[in-house]
């Protein structure tokens, strides 16, 4: 089964090439988000599940402990961090 078939209704261009300022923008919003989610946890059980959301998306419908989604978004932020890291440095040297 082909990456479209698994995932359909996710939009995918290889060839987009969004201004920075949309990028920062869309970032902003993402962060603004999860920072919303998380104070909505103030003494939610870690191991509470998470209700699924309907529709075309990844990952497919289905709930989640809360502590698993926690460390989701903190391995994403690890992981932009070290692209925009890498992507810093080669500016750097190519200066």
């Amino acid at each position: 089964m082909g990456r479209d078939a698994r995932h359909a209704g996710v939009p995918r261009d290889r060839g987009a090439r969004p201004s920075l300022d949309a990028v920062l923008e869309l970032r902003r919003d993402r962060m603004s988000s999860v920072r919303q989610v998380i104070e909505g946890l103030n003494g939610t059980p870690q191991d509470s599940q998470t209700k699924p959301v309907e529709g075309p998306g990844w990952p497919p419908p289905r709930s989640f402990s809360v502590h698993k989604c926690l460390l989701i978004i903190l391995n994403e932020e690890w992981e932009h961090r070290l692209y925009a890291e890498r992507d810093l440095d080669a500016l750097e040297a190519a200066q």
